[in-house]
């Protein structure tokens, strides 16, 4: 029986390790910030050079993405990367709508959401600081499931209420990853029936 068609479209090894460690550097992000009670928060940043990298391969898999989806691409959004260290408090998020008045209303011009992993989950010694974390994971929590992260790995999904996500928790070690965001020419409805099971049966050959 095949397996059923995940809503996540994941492609491991989309950049190399090497290419994670030059972001990584362009990034120069050395401490994290901090709030008024010195709680410290993630940190977000533009790199362009870091960027032309991305974009570079992520334009050929567009096609691949429309045949899986169905959809047309109308554009992507610029490239945020991200820093989460140790202290940072997970804030569930929708990618593209709010939730006023008891309803969800889409609120910025986003079908589909992509994040790609610069650092990779380890939970055993010896630990690497620059590359590793402990902790991290992209979790989805409608879905009662997550990515640990592992470096060059890129995951796309839509970027609707029925995908609230946060970065759990960090315990040892930074997380670093690049997010952005795709538009359909016609907004994507993501239908459940289309992706039936779960992560046990999307992922069952992992």
């Amino acid at each position: 029986m095949p397996t059923p068609k995940s809503p996540f479209y994941v492609v491991p090894e989309f950049i190399s390790n090497k290419y994670c460690e030059i972001i990584v550097d362009n990034l120069g992000f050395y401490s994290p910030d901090v709030d008024d009670t010195d709680q410290p928060i993630k940190m977000v940043r533009n790199e362009p050079e870091s960027e032309t990298i991305i974009y570079d391969k992520f334009k050929y898999l567009i096609p691949s993405l429309e045949a899986y989806y169905g959809f047309q691409h109308r554009g992507t959004e610029s490239i945020s990367f991200e820093f989460h260290t140790e202290g940072v408090v997970p804030i569930p998020l929708c990618d593209n709508s709010k939730y006023i008045n008891k309803k969800w209303v889409r609120t910025k011009d986003r079908d589909f959401s992509i994040v790609l992993f610069l650092s990779d989950y380890q939970d055993q010694v010896p630990f690497d600081n620059y590359h590793e974390v402990y902790g991290g994971k992209l979790e989805f929590l409608q879905h009662n499931f997550g990515f640990n992260p592992a470096r060059g790995t890129l995951i796309v999904y839509p970027s609707g209420p029925h995908f609230i996500n946060a970065i759990s928790e960090i315990f040892v070690g930074d997380l670093f990853f690049a997010k952005f965001h795709i538009a359909a020419a016609t907004p994507f409805l993501y239908q459940p029936n289309d992706f039936p099971g779960n992560y046990l049966s999307w992922f069952d050959s992992r």
